[in-house]
């Protein structure tokens, strides 16, 4: 549980280091591929392939979640002449499971300082890792935000990297991974409710795959309510500064407006009831902006956005409940952090994060094994070369590639 720190202990300044969460990258970018082409009719109202999960459906997310670019045995070969912590190091920093600078991350001291007191202590290695949240958009999923297959692999992932660890280091490491979902509730537009079932599915999904030994799920909410006062305060600095300049020297137009447009793609479309022609206009690659309020809406969200990581920054909530922990992020930094390919695919030939779309499995090539990649729900839905697979409940699992497309 969050220690019991009084608000009036925490340093009101304004960062003068910029912290792992505002630095390069702090919002994925979304939006949906320009090769996409936006059929002429609504493809959710097509019929479809579709079959209800089977008990094999687990095993092949097992199997999906071992990355094809890492072999453990080859691993523990080049490296057995290393000493403890620059295997582990090595591990985490392996191109498999590193997308940021591999040399600066290994150059990192404060990594490992951490690294060696964990050992010392005969303890887990902490990773900490910001991910998980709803993002309402029908164009990415077609129903509200459940855990389906991409968190299932998601999570296997995360467990796969801690058991690699526990070959060389038997005490092994445990991802704290923080949902943001409550978090970014007010930009995004979502309901408590739905941001808080997320959460307990992730939870739960933890329980029934058995990785809770691994796998911990938390609220970043649990962590800054402790300093409500101090961070209501901060928010409303910083909005007030995002409004009024949202570029700076730091960031510059062009990338502000990246930002703006995967922010764009984000918010709670789905409350305003588009029609699909509409969402075709608003999400296509060169969007008629003239048509909706969401840039005004955007821009808000994206000021509040960055202002909620900035209040939290200024908590050092990270530092105060996670002193020990190595920090991974799902951004791209040129900072020393380690940037998780959170499911085997991400940032190689899969950019979407796996609550912003939907899983889709295709067979490898050349006799490899399945791949599985997250794209935009409305680009395989209706498509019958691809089988949709449901629960028992209705809910969208994932897709599957089962007819070749020519």
């Amino acid at each position: 549980m969050p220690m019991n720190n009084s608000p009036n202990t925490l340093n009101p300044r304004i960062n003068k280091e910029v912290p792992i969460g505002l630095s390069g990258e702090i919002i994925s970018k979304s939006q949906i591929a320009r090769e996409f082409s936006w059929p002429k009719s609504d493809p959710r109202t097509e019929w479809q392939p579709t079959r209800t999960l089977v008990a094999n459906d687990e095993a092949r997310a097992r199997l999906l979640s071992i990355s094809p670019h890492f072999n453990l045995l080859t691993f523990l070969e080049r490296t057995k002449n290393l000493d403890l912590i620059s295997r582990i190091i090595e591990l985490l920093n392996h191109s498999a499971y590193q997308f940021n600078s591999r040399k600066i991350f290994r150059e990192s001291t404060e990594w490992k300082k951490r690294i060696v007191k964990a050992c010392a202590e005969n303890r887990p290695i902490e990773i900490l890792i910001l991910a998980f949240c709803v993002i309402s958009n029908p164009t990415k999923r077609v129903q509200s935000t459940n855990v389906t297959l991409a968190e299932d692999v998601s999570l296997l992932h995360m467990n796969q990297i801690a058991r690699h660890i526990e070959h060389i280091y038997p005490p092994g490491a445990i991802f704290q991974v923080i949902s943001d979902s409550t978090f970014y509730a007010l930009p995004f537009g979502v309901t408590s409710v739905e941001a808080q079932s997320y959460i307990n599915q992730l939870r739960r999904r933890v329980g029934e795959l058995q990785i809770t030994d691994t796998i911990k799920i938390l609220d970043i909410t649990d962590y800054l309510t402790e300093h409500n006062q101090f961070f209501q305060n901060r928010f409303t600095f910083w909005r007030k500064i995002f409004l009024a300049s949202p570029v700076t020297n730091e960031l510059t137009a062009n990338e502000y407006q990246r930002w703006h447009a995967s922010m764009r793609c984000s918010l709670n479309s789905r409350r305003m009831g588009f029609e699909y022609e509409q969402l075709a206009i608003l999400f296509s690659s060169y969007p008629d902006k003239s048509i909706d309020n969401l840039d005004e809406l955007a821009t808000v969200a994206l000021a509040e956005y960055r202002a909620l990581k900035a209040a939290a920054a200024d908590t050092e909530w990270e530092n105060r409940y996670f002193p020990n922990a190595i920090r991974a992020t799902i951004h791209s930094k040129k900072i020393p952090v380690l940037g998780l390919r959170l499911y085997p695919k991400y940032k190689l030939s899969s950019n979407l994060l796996p609550y912003h779309g939907i899983a889709v499995i295709s067979p490898g090539k050349n006799n490899e094994c399945e791949q599985m990649v997250v794209q935009h729900e409305i680009s395989v839905i209706g498509n019958p070369h691809y089988t949709k697979v449901i629960n028992e409940n209705g809910i969208t699992k994932f897709y599957e590639l089962t007819k070749p497309i020519q």
